[in-house]
């Protein structure tokens, strides 16, 4: 194998390696929540503040909310702006992974 095939092939896996890390949600999140056993817990939305695209021109933004699990704090992006701050929402774990989670049910979701 030459230098030139190496380079080839070291960019297609930069290309692949990029390509997750940007589709994570889609390629390794929603799977492990479709496929394996979930868990459910209450989460209340913070005052942390995400900015949305764009939002240096427009101030959109959503608040995050976070959660307890296992004695440990985990926090995630909510997907609505009209969520109110101290609001209550369920949200959807991976027990192994409680990174990996969703909002399961809310007031938006009822």
């Amino acid at each position: 194998m030459n230098k030139k095939d190496k380079y080839i092939i070291f960019k297609r896996v930069l290309l692949v390696l990029i390509l997750i890390f940007l589709f994570k949600n889609w390629i390794i999140y929603k799977p492990i929540l479709n496929l394996f056993k979930t868990e459910k817990v209450i989460a209340k939305i913070i005052n942390e503040k995400n900015g949305k695209r764009k939002s240096h021109l427009t101030g959109d933004f959503v608040y995050s909310y976070s959660f307890d699990y296992q004695g440990k704090e985990y926090k995630n992006e909510s997907d609505n702006e009209n969520f109110l701050i101290g609001e209550e929402l369920t949200v959807e774990l991976n027990p192994t992974f409680p990174f990996i989670n969703r909002i399961y049910k809310s007031r938006f979701t009822e």
